[in-house]
């Protein structure tokens, strides 16, 4: 990127965003710049307005930017879209859901333009996509990959990461599952999965993550399902109840969003202490069983490590060749783990 060095980071002044900044900022002195709609809340980093919903204001904010990470949810893929186009690095934590089939023309045209993508990264998917693939290559052969991610109501998370949850909330979709497709629901059914010390054993609900969608492609798995955990435990039975009602889209209509707004913020302020977070993938093949594990306090500053690996990765071009990617695919377990490490974030492996 000769004539391209800025790291522009959209939505750099929200809870995730501003975390990526910080990590950033010391290593790429001068060449990180926040954007968003009130470019004056970046404090002492340069800033950059940028409306994603406006196509015109993101080919404006692009000037001198060699890679962007996204840190907003998206309603169309204006960004992403300039960035192949430009021929830019670019990831996000908080991707639009694109079917397999319907990446192939966007392949192409990366590959055409020598745009780097790394369509997914944060905690899940992100972290938890390395450390499948750093199982399915100690494995060898992979037969299933199992995930639960287990989030804390009292963590400070921006209000996307909130929405999500709600937004999905008896969502329909499919799973594979021993090579059968099997259609499934958000909440719709749960297990209890061992996490690491303290947290113990909870339940852990099917959630329509986007990696468990991608597993089959990218790791050949023949068994793909992801799973989250809420603390405190009443809150996921809340959400079990409201999704056995029928009950979707929470925020569909603008009084139901105040009022879950104001709910969120109740709970998690009674609930501020309570901010652990932990993730477990299990990857299964042949006669083998790995266990991959990563817990820690702050899940934001969990998902902005994991961002930030994955723009280092991309600036330093460990991420070569050009075209659209999952985190899997492209970022490799031992460079990214030593930069998780080096945020104070270890996972540990071992034989289930």
């Amino acid at each position: 990127m000769p004539d391209k060095q800025d790291i522009l980071i959209v939505g750099g002044y929200g809870e995730v965003g501003k975390r990526i900044a910080a990590l950033l900022a010391p290593r790429h002195a001068g060449a990180v710049l926040i954007a968003g709609r009130n470019p004056g809340r970046a404090a002492e980093l340069r800033s950059r307005r940028i409306d994603v919903d406006d196509p015109a204001s993101v080919e404006a904010a692009l000037a001198g930017v060699g890679t962007i990470v996204a840190c907003v949810r998206q309603r169309e893929p204006h960004l992403l879209l300039a960035a192949i186009r430009h021929g830019l690095a670019y990831t996000s934590i908080a991707p639009p859901w694109i079917e397999w089939p319907d990446l192939l023309p966007l392949q192409q045209e990366a590959q055409r333009t020598g745009a780097r993508i790394v369509l997914a990264t944060g905690l899940e998917p992100g972290i938890l996509s390395v450390l499948a693939r750093m199982g399915a290559e100690r494995l060898g052969r992979v037969d299933a990959i199992e995930t639960a991610l287990l989030l804390s109501v009292g963590d400070a998370y921006g209000r996307d990461s909130m929405n999500f949850i709600l937004e999905e909330l008896a969502q329909e979709y499919n799973i594979l599952v021993d090579g059968q497709t099997l259609p499934a629901r958000a909440f719709g059914s749960s297990v209890r999965v061992e996490f690491p010390a303290p947290v113990g054993r909870r339940r852990a609900y099917t959630m329509p993550f986007r990696d468990q969608l991608y597993y089959p492609q990218t790791l050949g798995a023949r068994t793909a399902i992801a799973r989250i955990a809420i603390d405190p435990p009443w809150v996921g039975k809340l959400l079990t109840s409201l999704a056995r009602l029928g009950v979707r889209n929470l925020n569909a209509e603008p009084h139901r969003r105040t009022a879950i707004e104001r709910l969120r913020e109740g709970i998690q302020h009674r609930y501020a202490n309570h901010n652990q977070f932990a993730l477990v993938v299990e990857v299964r093949g042949g006669d083998g069983i790995l266990r991959l594990s990563l817990s820690g306090h702050g899940q934001a500053d969990a998902t902005a490590a994991g961002a930030a690996a994955t723009v280092e990765a991309l600036v330093s071009r460990e991420v070569e060749p050009p075209g659209i990617w999952l985190a899997e695919q492209m970022l490799a377990p031992g460079p990214f783990v030593s930069r998780l490490a080096a945020a104070g974030l270890a996972p540990s492996v071992y034989r289930g």
